[in-house]
């Protein structure tokens, strides 16, 4: 069974995308891999690398998709300025409409995502007459009516196994582009809200075994002994910025010093809760220095926040 996995990124993040291609190619040996990525941008520096991937994983297939003109069509709600929006979040509702035609199923991974077992269980799971199967978000109840849907089931966009040809007879890259244009002003979670505005709860779930939501700086309630195979890291906590929970980032390291982008550097963390968390790996790794460091611009960064909640307060006061 050749398994067909897709990902949409912008040019920063092919490199993140190439990594967890790694980690699908290193658990799944003696599988044949189609990888399909659809780009907003890409580096001359990534093409190379990703030949290099190519040469190091012989089964495998790389396929790039140019979306920027498609991206360039995307139409933007009234009030939404485009250079506040990050479009490349879009180019997982192109995918269907790019790949080629004679595919029928994939795998759809953000490029904060990393396979720690076999795909194929998950990638034959059963879809009955739905388009996709996905993971359930933790509070999704209360974005499933944010949004207005009827029911209450919402799910989380970044892993989806998609039935192409079901999803294309649907035209559902028109209808989430059509709800996004007619509604996005209300979608803070924007194309992810769109498809959920879509299909209304009629998606497959992919349970926590398959794919486990988690932040790589506070993965409290994650068993770790138990099977899962892709985890995919939510919010501002990625396995890629320095100190992370070390059950995430060890494991992630190894992967990267696998890859072609085995001279990747971590991230500093820049969000308070970050850089607290951040602070607290640090100091439980001794590394006393680095976690004086952080604590000191998690402190900065909240009294920076108190002071213009505080002169917002005190604005607001005078104008009554």
């Amino acid at each position: 069974m050749r398994c067909e996995i897709a990902f949409g990124v912008d040019a920063r993040y092919v490199k993140y995308a190439g990594i967890v291609m790694t980690s699908i190619a290193a658990e799944n040996t003696g599988e044949e891999i189609g990888f399909h990525l659809v780009c907003d941008g890409i580096a001359e520096e990534d093409i190379e690398r990703l030949q290099e991937f190519r040469a190091a994983f012989p089964r495998t297939d790389v396929h790039i998709y140019d979306a920027r003109a498609a991206l360039d069509a995307i139409p933007f709600p009234n009030g939404i300025p485009h250079e506040r929006i990050n479009r490349s979040v879009f180019t997982r509702i192109l995918m269907p409409e790019l790949v080629p035609q004679e595919l029928t199923r994939i795998l759809y991974l953000d490029a904060d995502t990393l396979c720690v077992g076999r795909l194929a269980d998950l990638y034959v799971h059963e879809l009955g007459t739905t388009p996709l199967a996905a993971a359930r978000e933790g509070d999704g109840v209360r974005k499933a009516q944010r949004i207005g849907l009827q029911g209450t089931d919402y799910f989380n966009a970044g892993v989806m196994l998609i039935d192409l040809a079901r999803w294309r007879s649907m035209q559902l890259t028109a209808c989430v582009l059509d709800a996004w244009r007619t509604h996005g002003i209300s979608f803070p979670l924007l194309e992810q809200d769109a498809l959920n505005y879509v299909l209304d709860g009629d998606f497959a779930v992919l349970e926590k075994r398959h794919v486990r939501l988690m932040d790589a700086f506070a993965p409290w309630d994650v068993d770790f002994a138990a099977e899962h195979t892709i985890w995919h890291f939510l919010n501002e906590g990625k396995p890629w910025v320095r100190y992370a929970d070390p059950r995430v980032r060890e494991p992630y390291w190894q992967i990267v010093r696998r890859s072609p982008w085995s001279d990747l550097t971590p991230s500093e963390p820049w969000e308070t809760r970050i850089a607290y968390l951040a602070g607290c790996h640090a100091e439980q790794a001794e590394d006393y220095r680095t976690a004086a460091q952080y604590f000191h611009a998690a402190a900065e960064r909240l009294m920076q926040f108190y002071l213009e909640q505080t002169s917002r307060i005190n604005q607001s006061g005078q104008e009554h």
